[in-house]
């Protein structure tokens, strides 16, 4: 199922002709939005995410990421998790096709608990703010295709969170791309979307 969507995005952004200008190295000056699909206790939650990434100098970039997932047990309760993360990065092979990165960042989670399918009826919440690594790369392997892997953890009070990822950008114009993504580790899941560069 993951992949179904993962493929769908590719091959539609493929499919839109060729007369597209070519990108020549991976874009670290974006804006980001997708919809997210997670796995995590037997419980699958969907919602969306945004992100806003840019250059900070030639060997840097800061991002900034939002996102909101819900889930529900059935008729007897639900979740829903609200999480921000900031990003300090430090990149690789600048003006290259091939560029890795690493860095700090930061993450803030809030999850509310309730009863009843409705919602309304919330029983708890909480919320915790860590630090944690990341580190990635990023790879033009066709003119309008970039692929990209990265791992992510945050060490939160309660357990720790380790992601990796493996996803693409396929450029409709210069500026626009389709993204699918392939998460897995201790939330597996996989998102779409549109990525905007500048």
């Amino acid at each position: 199922m993951k992949m179904k969507y993962i493929a769908i995005a590719t091959i539609t952004a493929l499919g839109l002709g060729s007369s597209v200008a070519l990108a020549d190295t991976p874009s670290f000056s974006y804006f980001e939005g997708r919809y997210v699909e997670l796995d995590e206790a037997e419980t699958t939650f969907d919602g969306f995410e945004a992100e806003l990434s840019g250059r900070i100098g030639q060997y840097s970039f800061i991002s900034l990421n939002y996102g909101e997932v819900s889930g529900s047990w059935g008729d007897v309760g639900g979740a829903n998790l609200d999480m921000a993360t900031a990003r300090l990065g430090f990149i690789f092979g600048q003006d290259q096709a091939v560029a890795a990165y690493v860095g700090p960042q930061v993450s803030h989670i809030k999850t509310n608990y309730g009863l009843g399918s409705d919602g309304q009826w919330q029983v708890g919440s909480d919320s915790s703010t860590e630090w944690g690594a990341f580190g990635g790369v990023r790879a033009m392997v066709l003119p309008r295709v970039e692929l990209n892997g990265e791992i992510s953890y945050i060490d939160f009070d309660r357990e720790s969170f380790t992601t990796y990822s493996a996803g693409t950008r396929v450029y409709l114009t210069p500026n626009l791309a389709a993204t699918g993504e392939l998460r897995m580790g201790d939330l597996d899941g996989f998102a779409v979307g549109l990525n905007f560069r500048f």
